[in-house]
């Protein structure tokens, strides 16, 4: 991060008020999903924080982000400004030179603020603003600055937002299919764009070496998983190398995501086909194994299945090529 945006940015603690609020939004949602409200929820209340210290009237009520309804349907994170509108607050970790806008937020909001959310400190920086974007990879390097916020909502002029002047369905609509379906688009992967809570540095973070060295175009990527009755999490990284212009490897690795050495015996990782039956060749099953892979090659288009369980406690990610 360069050191003008180091000078813009307001630093503010993540409080034990807006932890609570953001694990009990987290907590009403599935795994794939409870990340993702977590980050967001933790931006829209840190961005909120920014507008009292400006003397903004802003109304939680209204927004999108820190509510039970609104993020089981798409990925947003809306602060609402009153007699302005929605404005969208992005979260991003700490070391990113980018963030992922939502396609279904790319419209309907009077702007968008990033804030970087830094768990271990417990601290979230707003890093800029920006009045518009284009399209769904937004460069840190292009935000402006706090200053240029307040000058764009000073002048924006006040409008009568009334809760049908917010064209939602269409939104919701698409945004619905793509949550419920849960699929991750991994040819997105190589235009670094991240979703459905896979983050590029969760490996790194985990000091967890590269899974494969290749010489073609290659990515990667992290995601907690939460087994219901399972206490501790599990680290899953996907990686996947450009083998042709039509043909992708995959590499699949599943890892205990606390101090544990070892897997808990037992618990599984199956591959399976587009209509979600298992392929038994691309089974694995831990025991006294310190993590479990699976690797195979696909097609652009191809969709897949991952089902992760332990008995009866399971949890399924979809995927396309």
């Amino acid at each position: 991060m360069s050191n003008t945006q180091e000078k813009l940015a307001f630093t503010l603690t993540i409080d034990g008020k807006m932890i609570n609020i953001a694990e009990k939004f987290s907590n009403m949602h599935h795994a794939q999903k409870s990340r993702e409200v977590y980050l967001n929820t933790l931006a829209v209340l840190a961005f909120n924080f920014y507008c009292q210290c400006m003397e903004i009237e802003t109304d939680l009520d209204k927004s999108y982000g820190v509510d039970g309804i609104m993020p089981y349907l798409i990925n947003t994170a809306s602060l609402f400004i009153k007699d302005k509108g929605l404005l969208e607050c992005r979260p991003v970790l700490p070391f990113q030179g980018y963030c992922h806008i939502p396609s279904e937020v790319l419209s309907e909001r009077i702007g968008y603020v990033i804030v970087e959310i830094d768990e271990d400190n417990r601290q979230a920086r707003i890093l800029g603003f920006v009045e518009s974007v284009e399209t769904e990879k937004l460069l840190l390097n292009q935000l402006g600055s706090l200053q240029d916020f307040l000058t764009y909502l000073h002048k924006l002029q006040p409008v009568e937002v009334k809760e049908d002047t917010i064209n939602l369905t269409g939104i919701i609509e698409n945004a619905a299919n793509q949550i419920n379906e849960g699929i991750v688009k991994l040819s997105k992967w190589f235009d670094g764009i991240l979703d459905n809570g896979w983050e590029a540095n969760l490996a790194v973070a985990k000091s967890i070496s590269p899974v494969e060295t290749s010489a073609n175009q290659e990515t990667g990527a992290a995601k907690f998983i939460h087994l219901k009755h399972l206490s501790e999490a599990l680290l899953l990284i996907l990686r996947q190398t450009q083998m042709s212009p039509n043909e992708v490897e995959i590499v699949l690795r599943l890892y205990p995501a606390s101090e544990s050495i070892f897997l808990l015996d037992g618990i599984k990782m199956t591959l399976l086909d587009e209509g979600d039956q298992k392929i038994p060749q691309l089974e694995k099953k831990s025991k006294a194994s310190n993590w479990l892979q699976l690797k195979f090659k696909g097609n652009i288009g191809d969709k897949f299945g991952l089902k992760i369980s332990l008995e009866e406690d399971s949890i399924l990610e979809k995927f396309v090529i």
